[in-house]
């Protein structure tokens, strides 16, 4: 259902007033529709991909890591930012890359859950979220500046670190739910 139209809103000029290779700070210059003039600052982001990697039992691949910038230790689904800000990777490749760094995990079988804008006031975030199954362990591969530990829970405990705060971020909430309503249905079919 997509009911609205696009807002024209007229740029007259824009200014990248910060960047660096992960975000970009731009403050454009706008009429709004009904001629409002005034500013809008936008964050631009790469954009990436969040993986709910889940085993023949059900059970969820968790990675838990310090998040600098709400100081808080989280923990989430594997996931991570494009390469740059024009992907020469598509969102599935960058989806392998991840997993298997994060978590030393491969799957043989990747499905398309969605794709997420993750702050639509402020900036222009993209994430394509997918499930991975038939898992193979291996070792992780983090990067020189990731310290990351794996955990595997189960969707009743998953419940519980929402309810504990211990998980609060929204592309991880928002991801495994999608997987639990998409598996139930899957279920639903297999069993009817």
């Amino acid at each position: 259902m997509n009911d609205s139209k696009k807002e024209h809103w007229q740029v007259k000029a824009s200014n990248y007033v910060y960047t660096d290779p992960w975000i970009r700070v731009r403050v454009d210059k706008v009429i709004r529709p009904g001629g409002v003039k005034g500013h809008y600052s936008v964050v631009e982001l790469k954009g990436g991909i969040g993986v709910v990697p889940v085993d023949e039992n059900g059970d969820i691949y968790l990675v838990g890591q310090y998040r600098y910038a709400p100081d808080v230790y989280s923990w989430e689904i594997p996931k991570g930012a494009f390469e740059n800000f024009k992907p020469a990777k598509s969102p599935l490749q960058t989806a392998k890359r991840e997993l298997l760094e994060e978590t030393g995990l491969t799957a043989k079988k990747w499905i398309k859950l969605t794709t997420v804008h993750t702050l639509l006031g402020s900036t222009n975030d993209k994430v394509y979220l997918f499930w991975a199954t038939n898992l193979r362990v291996d070792k992780p591969r983090p990067g020189k500046t990731e310290n990351i530990k794996v955990l595997k829970v189960n969707l009743r405990e998953f419940h519980k670190m929402v309810d504990r705060k211990e998980i609060t971020d929204a592309t991880t909430i928002t991801a495994v739910l999608l997987w639990e309503i998409k598996h139930r249905q899957v279920l639903k079919i297999l069993n009817s």
